[in-house]
């Protein structure tokens, strides 16, 4: 029976063994065979059989088929960090001398990794914007792989999943997609036809601050790859890290649904304050990608962004809120609010950050569980101050 995701994020594995609510910790680095030849279950990649716990793990393998279930795949794997699923991933099917389609617009150390590392390989990246990636296919009829993700970190603009996926089909590549900004609750690229969805399962699937994991989900064909490459580069999650992250998955569907609500009200908040000078939130209706994310999305997000009139506007900012937190990361329960080009787009020129769409006094904020009416307090407080 196919469940809705409430009950989805909440009902896995069971524990058969004492019938616990939960399902146990399995902290076993190694687990023994009966006999030897055993291993040829190994060698044979058959599943629910577990030698090492870098390869595969109990705990670990009920939290993949979770968030395989809530992105509608097949199969997923879980990694220790959304940076270690990205490289893992795209890694795993780019090879030297193949091109890789990258929208320019992306969340600042996967641009880097692709401008810096990935070129080392013998692989070429071809950086694109909005437009040119929906005609890729025509530049780079040969491309390899489409990284691109949506809503974009940190404007919440939003890029056609389907015109991405249909130019890359043209081109025969595999399309990538961060589904960071969404989570599986408010996007389901697999649906609109995206091969490969990766997440920083520290943000939103974590969600209370205190997990670092990333995760991937796709066909189980094409996820078996990725494992291999997890296996290789040796990114994998601790069982008791996997453990947080299946409590954490209990209430993501109704900390997200609130999360998009509180979301909405600021965006509203802000679009009425004269000090800002412009607001990012896909459930604007005046903004410029508000339609293909209304196609694509069943919930706008928790992301917003607000640009005021320069750096030091936005330090002072940020710099005088009482309920948000000036920190980097995203989607947990506590308001987070950071400055850009002081954390997730650090180490980008200033031509690299114009065609990003990202400026000197842009805030990200990533709107918590407190009660909405104290954050509008906070940040209309926070705005007097500059």
């Amino acid at each position: 029976m196919k469940s809705n995701k409430s009950t989805a994020a909440i009902h896995g594995r069971k524990d058969k063994a004492y019938r616990g609510a939960n399902y146990p910790i399995f902290t076993s680095t190694t687990f023994a065979v009966d006999k030897s030849d055993d291993y040829d279950k190994f060698i044979s990649d058959q599943e629910e059989f577990y030698i090492y716990s870098r390869y595969s793990n109990p705990t670990v393998r009920n939290v993949e088929e979770k968030i395989a279930a809530l992105e509608n795949a097949e199969d997923a794997v879980l990694f220790s960090s959304g940076m270690a699923a990205i490289t893992s991933a795209i890694l795993a099917f780019a090879k030297k001398g193949d091109t890789i389609v990258a929208l320019r617009r992306l969340y600042g150390m996967a641009y880097r990794f692709l401008r810096d590392i990935v070129p080392n390989f013998g692989i070429d990246v071809r950086f694109v914007d909005e437009a040119e990636l929906y005609e890729a296919h025509k530049s780079s009829p040969h491309a390899r792989l489409y990284y691109f993700e949506t809503p974009i970190n940190p404007t919440t603009d939003c890029i056609s999943i389907e015109r991405t996926v249909k130019s890359g089909r043209k081109a025969g590549a595999l399309t990538i997609m961060d589904n960071t900004f969404a989570s599986p609750i408010n996007q389901n690229p697999i649906d609109f036809g995206v091969d490969v969805v990766v997440h920083s399962a520290t943000k939103y699937i974590g969600g209370h601050s205190d997990i670092m994991a990333g995760a991937v989900a796709s066909s189980k064909e094409l996820v078996r790859s990725v494992r291999e490459s997890l296996k290789a580069f040796g990114g994998c999650i601790n069982p008791i890290d996997a453990y947080m992250l299946d409590r954490s998955l209990k209430t993501l569907k109704v900390r997200v649904d609130q999360q998009n609500r509180s979301a909405q009200r600021l965006a509203e908040f802000f679009m009425r304050q004269k000090k800002v000078s412009r607001v990012y939130y896909p459930g604007i209706p005046s903004q410029r990608s508000y339609k293909v994310a209304k196609r694509q999305m069943t919930g706008f997000g928790g992301m917003l962004c607000v640009e005021l009139s320069d750096l030091n506007a936005a330090k002072v900012f940020c710099d005088n809120l009482e309920v948000g937190l000036n920190a980097t990361s995203l989607g947990g329960v506590e308001t987070l609010v950071s400055i850009p080009v002081l954390t997730s787009h650090i180490k980008m020129s200033p031509e690299e950050l114009k065609s990003a769409h990202v400026s000197e006094g842009m805030v990200r904020i990533s709107v918590g569980l407190e009660d909405t009416d104290d954050l509008i307090h906070d940040f209309r407080n926070a705005l007097t101050k500059i």
